[in-house]
């Protein structure tokens, strides 16, 4: 943008689309706040079926009454959007002047005050660009040009709106069935009908900046770096795998924005969380850290105070293990440890004692049952901690056995858990900068356990039916992952108190969980597992998964071991190719029965947890039947 060039504090008007029942997310009412108080008149456009929600919804925003709402129902596309609210000004008393095209599907603007940044010296100003002429699909046609205006975020002179050209591109302008549709059968047309009147074209950014087919999602860390006026939100919702096809760099984005405007990112998180289920969110956003033993810090306090350690000790012989890693605490804590016995009580209280630690700071107590184990000991033991309102940071440990398995896979699992939240005091002073720096992160947790274990694609197990469940119960708004979800497996993590405080509100009662020994998929306690991540996402909180390096290279050498053995084992080299022939192998009716059986023995154990030691040997020669090969 030129020194000199004129800004957008010239625009009289401005049309916002609202779809998809998105009236009150905060990402659209950040953006009509600030459209309110730069343009004299704002046509929001909606459909029918949501046209009495968005009134309600936006009644707050439009004192004066300069908020003008109308309906388009011909399709959900955003071109036939704009077209009913230029039409709509057109017969309204609004004078001409340049127009402001957005909507709910993009974030923005960027930076706040971002639309009076913007030039207004073209005919068109758009905020980015599809590049036509490196899509095959459009490289024959006739006439091509080089670059499609992206309308995201756009400004029409008023010029421009009185062009004949124009006219008859809004008066054409088809129905159309899908995105791409839009791109072929609208932006193309409007290109071409913009270079036919000899109108000019200008862009937020330099033309030279971009260099991918589809900028506003493939470059979107470069978009927020140099300077673009919005994002698009389909950015969020495009499948993970695309994201990494494309090396789409969203973290980035992310992190850059949080700083640049941080209600608007805020608003992003938000949709995420509502929209975006937690492991594709995690993936896209590269929610994981590894923890550097060398972190730069010496800090030895925190804005939130003394953190809260919820231990249970259920095995009390291994205080000594925790011992090690609280020895490298470096901040103010409160111990709070959960006894199975009164006898552990005392030996516990007698280890703190010889070590050290004084009798103000810690907190013992013993458990009125093992039903639920640790996860119990935490919602229902220490309920009335976390309520308290006396700590905003907590840690979760538990003296971790997991006897179903060999020793050997045990330890690395409690490993797993203890060397990737508490490696060093370097590293947990890095876990706490991190919350100390960003309210909405809300759960640190290892990523999924699988050396030693089968959880990769099938970690709900028999747990989701009672999760989805459970989260309607307690009205967590969130989309549930398919196959593995996002959750501290083996119960040990970080958390900020807020972001679980739905699980300590809930009034748990001891019977609800499974009698020992059938701790079993399906009971509470496993679905309690799985439910803490999407609690935290519920309540607008991200979650981080760390490591580390150790883990993390261990953990990283043998998980591309395992998919190379996976895809070399198939026909293709390209993934996409790949997944095509799974599913194909999926689909057999074998399979198929399969599933179905498998899901109703879940079904019946999770109702009839003792029946598990009949039913299994059954079960499992019925599947080796159908899925020759299978070790379940």
């Amino acid at each position: 943008m030129r020194a000199d060039a004129p800004v957008a504090t010239g625009c009289v008007a401005a049309i916002y689309v609202i779809r998809h029942r998105t009236e009150g997310l905060a990402h659209v009412r950040l953006a009509l706040t600030e459209l309110m108080a730069m343009v004299q008149h704002l046509v929001v456009v909606t459909d029918g079926a949501a046209l009495a929600q968005t009134a309600s919804a936006l009644r707050d925003l439009d004192p004066c009454g300069r908020l003008r709402l109308i309906r388009c129902d011909r399709d959900r596309s955003i071109l036939s959007a704009y077209r009913a609210g230029l039409r709509a000004l057109e017969a309204s008393d609004a004078p001409r002047g340049p127009v402001i095209l957005t909507g709910y599907h993009v974030f923005g603007p960027i930076l706040p005050g971002g639309w009076r940044r913007l030039q207004t010296d073209a005919d068109l100003l758009a905020p980015y660009w599809y590049k036509a002429a490196d899509d095959p699909r459009l490289q024959t046609r006739p006439d091509m040009p080089a670059r499609l205006p992206c309308l995201d975020m756009a400004i029409l002179s008023a010029d421009l709106l009185d062009d004949p050209e124009m006219a008859r591109f809004w008066d054409r302008l088809p129905p159309f069935t899908d995105s791409w549709d839009e791109v072929e059968r609208g932006l193309v047309p409007l290109a071409r009908a913009l270079g036919r009147s000899g109108r000019r074209i200008a862009y937020a950014l330099p033309e030279d900046s971009l260099h991918t087919v589809d900028p506003r999602h493939f470059e979107v860390d470069r978009l927020v770096a140099l300077g673009a006026p919005c994002l698009p939100v389909s950015v969020l919702t495009l499948d993970p795998l695309l994201h990494d096809l494309n090396g789409i760099d969203l973290r980035a984005a992310l992190d850059r924005l949080r700083g640049l405007n941080p209600a608007l990112y805020h608003a992003v998180i938000a949709f995420a969380c509502a929209r975006v289920p937690l492991r594709a969110f995690t993936t896209i956003a590269d929610q994981y850290e590894v923890l550097s033993p060398h972190y730069p810090s010496d800090r030895a306090t925190w804005g939130f105070g003394p953190v809260a350690v919820f231990i249970h000790a259920f095995y009390a012989q291994m205080m000594p293990e925790f011992w090690e890693r609280i020895a490298r605490f470096p901040m103010p804590a409160h111990l709070f440890i959960t006894a199975a016995l009164a006898s552990d009580k005392m030996a516990i209280d007698a280890f703190l004692d010889a070590r050290g630690w004084p009798t103000a700071e810690r907190t013992v107590r013993v458990v009125e049952q093992n039903r639920g184990r640790d996860m119990s000991a935490l919602f229902i033991t220490f309920r009335d901690v976390a309520l308290s309102g006396d700590y905003q940071i907590g840690l979760r440990l538990h003296s971790k056995r997991t006897p179903q398995v060999s020793p050997q896979v045990a330890r690395g699992f409690k490993a797993h858990l203890f060397d990737s939240l508490l490696p060093s005091a370097a590293a947990i002073r890095q876990i706490l900068d991190r919350f100390e720096a960003e309210a909405d992160l809300g759960l640190v947790i290892p990523p999924v356990i699988h050396l030693g274990f089968g959880t990769l694609g099938h970690a709900w197990y028999s747990n989701r039916p009672a999760v989805a469940d459970l989260s309607a119960s307690m009205r967590l708004a969130v989309p549930l992952d398919d196959h593995t979800p996002v959750a501290p497996y083996g119960t040990m993590f970080w958390f900020r108190i807020a972001a679980l405080r739905p699980m300590f509100e809930r009034p748990w009662r001891w019977e609800e969980y499974n009698p020992e020994p059938d701790h079993v998929d399906g009971g509470l306690a496993h679905v309690q597992e799985r439910l803490i991540g999407y609690v935290a996402q519920s309540g607008g909180f991200r979650v981080l998964q760390v490591m580390s390096p150790e883990q993390a290279a261990r953990n990283y050498a043998r998980l591309e071991y395992k998919m190379q053995l996976f895809a070399a084992r198939l026909a293709s080299h390209h993934l996409l190719d790949q997944l095509a022939q799974l599913d194909r192998l999926a689909d057999t009716w074998p399979q198929r029965i399969h599933r179905r059986l498998r899901a109703g023995y879940g079904l019946i154990i999770r109702r009839f947890p003792a029946a598990r030691s009949r039913l299994r040997p059954l079960a499992r020669g019925i599947s080796r039947l159908l899925a020759p090969g299978y070790r379940g």
